[in-house]
């Protein structure tokens, strides 16, 4: 019997992590579950050059499965409205002007005032965001780090309000995010 030489020997804990999306300033706190999306390489086929069987080989073209997140919705839907607002600046169901102003960087919150853009990303003005997820030893120290390039919000659950639960549940929703890649780094 051989005894491989495992550095680690703890399994990593799903409570441990922090969820960050650069341009949602309410959201960070209130997160309660992210998926590290799945990752997939379709193959490709000899493309006949064996007349009996299709051989399978590598593709070139990796795929990313969508970002999902579950968080607690904040009292007078502040995070929720934040993406609900990006959602809508990219979608314009209303007017153009939503989407200009979207990529300019002077959407509003749901007071009124307008959200000043962390920073402004040029060809695609603010459109897109990046998001990063840190995830922590057992000790509480950050592990891995994985970032999230020009995500942008594809679907924003409903929010379920009901008098007749017994006790109170806080309201939660869950969004799911496309973009372009993700990248893993070691930061220990």
């Amino acid at each position: 019997m051989t005894i491989t030489n495992v550095e680690n020997r703890n399994f990593q804990s799903p409570l441990n992590y922090e969820f960050r999306v650069d341009r949602l300033k309410d959201f960070d706190f209130f997160v309660q579950k992210v998926n590290i999306p799945s990752l997939s390489l379709p193959t490709a086929s000899n493309g006949g050059s064996n007349p009996f069987v299709k051989i399978p080989y590598p593709g070139d073209h990796l795929e990313f499965g969508e970002l999902s997140v579950d968080f607690k919705v904040s009292e007078g839907l502040y995070n929720w409205y934040e993406i609900f607002s990006w959602m809508q600046g990219l979608g314009f169901p209303e007017r153009l002007q939503q989407y200009v102003d979207l990529k300019s960087g002077s959407t509003k919150d749901l007071n009124g005032k307008i959200i000043p853009p962390k920073m402004l990303r040029q060809p695609h003005g603010n459109l897109y965001g990046q998001a990063s997820l840190i995830i922590n030893t057992s000790q509480n120290n950050p592990s891995v780090k994985i970032n999230f390039v020009d995500i942008y919000p594809v679907n924003l659950s409903e929010i379920s309000l009901d008098t007749r639960d017994s006790e109170v549940l806080h309201v939660t929703s869950s969004v799911s995010f496309k973009y372009d890649y993700f990248t893993v780094e070691k930061l220990l």
